[in-house]
């Protein structure tokens, strides 16, 4: 949806500019160019519909994707607090005591 964006700025500002240079006089310049405006209004909006319906589409399967990672990261916090015997620490020694101590080599 950047892209899209950044050409329809684009747009906009060429179309300042146009209006900047115009050989034409200011009435019939802003007619030419609200019908221009509407022309590409018109053939705009299948591609933004289309866009729509692609990021409505995908929706669910981010969503299952964001559960799926949420369940997986869940498992494997459990994971490491069981094998830290359930206390705060996840390395060997005892938490807080200020031993210096490595973790061990399967950590």
């Amino acid at each position: 949806m950047g892209y899209l964006r950044g050409v329809v700025h684009g747009m906009i500002i060429g179309g300042a500019v146009a209006l900047l240079y115009a050989p034409k006089p200011g009435r019939d310049m802003r007619a030419d160019l609200s019908e221009r405006l509407d022309q590409v209004r018109g053939q705009m909006q299948p591609v933004l519909d289309q866009a729509q319906g692609v990021v409505e589409s995908a929706r669910p399967q981010v969503e299952r994707g964001i559960s799926k990672a949420q369940q997986q990261a869940q498992k494997i916090t459990r994971r490491g607090s069981d094998a830290a015997g359930g206390s705060a620490s996840a390395y060997g020694g005892s938490a807080g005591t200020g031993s210096g101590s490595a973790p061990s080599p399967g950590v």
